[in-house]
């Protein structure tokens, strides 16, 4: 059967056999064919040039078999090998310190698709979520605190609690909740998306149950915001480091928000002036407290907003006035992309819960504000928030039937057409893999960017060229060169007596094992408990003895690397160091070297002439290069790569892949489903 079938589907197999079979075929026509995403096998392969519509159940479907911990949905994940099972548990972790955040954010996604569908699969999903949402503030003890995220298990949690680190803000379940293992130091960021996705999945969505569901934990999160004088305040009492959601309007709590925000009145020359925040610093703040008097109904929460209202709105914005303006590159080299989704995501329900005309006239100030800088980046979710908010809310007549008018909106038009492009050209493989922009001389810089980690474009990538962004590309910097460089191999070494026995150690400090010829890899790094490898020694007599020279003495492992004790300084070795800009000679008629530019040289004549040798490069740049028994190896920021001849290469898979879903793909579609900017067959 169908995996996705509702309960009243189960009513047909009371029918007589006859009729049991044409129904069951009809039924799973339908399936089939009108709701491919709900059916047990997965969708059609989806291609970036597939119809949207096509893109749409193929991205569920992948986030349900990787990205899903019983509702909880977590962004980043190891690439699994065909077949292979994620299990998110404390030893394949994934990145679930930031799940609460992309959980809230892919609900309101899943309240759009409903709204969009009727579908009562959808509902049954949006269920789910809901109860991951309440385990996240349930598994802390603590009244009203949500955790960042957890896994399922116990003991140290692998790529944050292993190998010697530390992490203080890892926690233990307790009681019934023993069997979770979750992060604390929740932030703005996270609580605000968990309110934006109950406010939307409530409206559009939710049935009584769910609603009554969800009033319950917003009322929960909203008393230990309000209790506690707008903050976060963790298990140990103190204030999460981001847990400031808005300032209370209590003038008794002036000198404490003094001292708070002191580097920033300092910054803009404000420290002498009389304290007059304005109401924009607190945005986040100002649509919690009206979500949560819509969904419980409690005018607690109302007033509390008047109070904040009144206290703050006639002040001027005067730390954000250098932050504002019309758009130019200097404003874009300063832009901290994250913050404005924050910002759009908390005037998105501050403008459809508000009535009076003269908030609503500052509010949509403010979205003005952020659209003078992002209009024409091609992001899908901006887009359609802004034209559902501007010039004023306009909610579909029904899903789908769009009351918006692009037209009344500075450059609506021409960013529709921008964010269509842009989930049109939305990458399938979600694989994090190395981009080198900076290289293309096709692409203008942005001249106030002096950093050259932080390179940046003076026009907005397409999303197909863009370093994918690690967790949700609406936060993503569109201007962004480069990303997700590979570490830089400093060292293979090999087995004296076994050919399938290697080692290799890189810039990020690690060393890894094969035992398989180079298939497989493992990280023997943790036994040095935390130390970082700087350079390795294989034995030329015994198959796994191993020195490692490390930033805390050199080391001796006796079996490979999986343990390791420090070495006597009799038994030290002379590690070989490399200058890979000299040439590398690899047989009598090939030599190889890295040039100043980053280019991979080959001669043939002894270094005489030569001429640049990376035919199958990911990004034609090298950082090494090493003659093994494996033949010619080189690195650099687009991965390893392996050669007989020094001409052709083939990558080496070192580390293994990370990935991102596509929450964020399927979160705009939908709501572009619902606000009719997008057609239903499109």
């Amino acid at each position: 059967m169908p995996k996705f079938f509702s309960g009243a589907d189960y009513g047909l197999f009371t029918l007589h056999p006859s009729l049991r079979i044409f129904v069951c075929m009809k039924t799973l026509l339908l399936v089939f064919v009108a709701f491919p995403v709900f059916a047990t096998a997965a969708p059609a392969t989806a291609r970036d040039s597939s119809p949207l519509h096509v893109k749409a159940p193929y991205f569920q479907h992948d986030l349900l078999e990787k990205h899903w911990l019983d509702g909880l949905y977590v962004s980043i994940v190891p690439s699994p090998a065909p077949g292979e099972k994620l299990t998110h548990t404390v030893d394949e972790p994934g990145n679930v310190i930031h799940a609460g955040v992309w959980t809230g954010r892919y609900l309101a996604g899943v309240g759009y698709q409903y709204a969009a569908t009727a579908d009562s699969w959808v509902r049954k999903h949006g269920g789910q979520i809901l109860k991951a949402l309440r385990l996240q503030q349930e598994v802390t003890g603590r009244l009203g605190l949500l955790a960042r995220g957890y896994v399922k298990g116990h003991g140290p949690v692998e790529d944050w609690e292993r190998d010697g680190r530390d992490s203080r803000e890892w926690h233990q379940g307790q009681g019934k909740y023993s069997d979770y293992r979750w992060y604390g130091d929740v932030s703005v960021d996270n609580f605000n998306a968990v309110l934006y996705g109950y406010a939307i999945y409530y409206d559009l969505a939710a049935d009584a149950e769910q609603k009554k569901f969800i009033a319950y934990d917003v009322d929960r999160l909203m008393t230990h915001l309000l209790d506690n004088q707008c903050r976060i305040i963790d298990v140990d009492g103190e204030t999460t480091q981001w847990g400031h959601v808005g300032m209370d309007p209590d003038p008794a709590h002036d000198e404490y928000y003094k001292k708070r925000y002191a580097q920033y009145l300092k910054r803009a020359g404000l420290e002498d002036a009389p304290w007059k925040p304005s109401l924009r610093g607190s945005l986040m703040l100002l649509p919690d407290l009206l979500i949560a008097a819509h969904i419980t109904g409690k005018e607690r929460y109302r007033d509390f907003y008047r109070r904040v209202v009144e206290r703050f709105k006639d002040n001027p914005d005067l730390m954000r006035r250098r932050e504002s303006g019309p758009f130019s590159l200097e404003r874009v080299a300063r832009v901290n992309h994250s913050s404005e989704g924050q910002s759009y995501e908390a005037l998105y329900n501050l403008i459809r819960y508000e009535t009076n005309d003269e908030l609503l006239g500052k509010y949509r100030s403010w979205v003005s504000d952020l659209w003078e800088m992002n209009w024409m980046e091609g992001n899908a979710l901006f887009a359609y928030m802004t034209l559902a908010l501007l010039p004023e809310y306009r909610a579909p007549l029904k899903p789908g039937l769009s009351r918006a008018v692009p037209a009344k909106v500075a450059h609506g038009e021409e960013a529709l057409r921008l964010a269509r492009e842009t989930l049109h050209d939305f990458p399938v493989d979600r694989v994090l893999r190395p981009v080198m922009n900076s290289l293309r001389k096709d692409i203008e810089r942005n001249p106030f960017i002096d950093r050259a980690e932080q390179l940046q474009s003076a026009k907005p990538l397409p999303i197909n060229q863009r370093p994918l962004d690690n967790e949700n590309v609406w936060k993503g910097n569109p201007y962004q060169l480069d990303g997700w460089f590979k570490p830089v191999v400093n060292n293979f070494q090999f087995a004296c007596d076994d050919p399938l026995v290697a080692w290799f150690c890189d810039s990020s400090g690690k060393a890894y094992l094969t035992l398989d010829g180079g298939k497989t890899w493992r990280d023997v790094s943790r036994g040095l408990m935390g130390a970082g490898v700087q350079n390795i020694v294989a034995s030329k007599e015994r198959t796994f003895v191993i020195h490692a020279k490390t930033d805390r003495g050199v080391m001796l492992s006796r079996d490979g690397g999986m343990s390791w004790r420090t070495a006597q300084e009799s038994e030290n070795p002379e590690f070989n160091s490399h200058n890979f800009k000299e040439w590398l000679n690899v047989s009598d008629h090939l030599a190889l070297r890295v040039n100043d530019s980053g280019e991979l040289l080959r001669s043939t004549d002894g270094g005489k002439t030569s001429s640049p040798c990376m035919n199958g490069w990911h990004i034609p740049r090298a950082s090494s290069v090493f003659a093994t028994p494996w033949g010619v190896l080189a690195s650099g920021p687009g991965g390893c790569y392996r050669s007989t001849d020094g001409e052709k290469w083939t990558e080496l898979k070192l580390w293994r892949d990370q990935e991102t879903g596509a929450a964020d793909f399927l979160h705009a579609y939908w709501m572009g489903r619902y606000y009719g900017f997008i057609a239903k067959n499109e």
